[in-house]
């Protein structure tokens, strides 16, 4: 038995050979599926990302991030001056 590896996309309940491959074409095979988790969905990707900046900004409302500033403006003034 001869095994394949490659990442693909399922499509209305197809996936594409890889152009590598096209030796297989029209062979029987055994088709085994593995999703190894959520991120790698495209879509899902995403709504991930929302949720890790939605998690940060409410760390960010009940924490005192800037509350050792006594001047604000020259705590950015410094800030500034370290990107030149």
């Amino acid at each position: 038995m001869e095994a394949l590896e490659f990442k693909g996309k399922i499509e209305r309940g197809m996936i594409r050979l890889p152009s590598e491959y096209k030796e297989y074409d029209e062979k029987q095979v055994r088709v085994i599926v593995l999703m190894n988790d959520k991120t790698e969905n495209p879509n899902s990707n995403v709504l991930d990302k929302k949720e890790k900046i939605r998690l940060a900004l409410q760390k960010m409302a009940t924490t005192t991030m800037f509350s050792k500033i006594d001047n604000p403006v020259l705590w950015q003034k410094k800030l500034r001056d370290e990107w030149k």
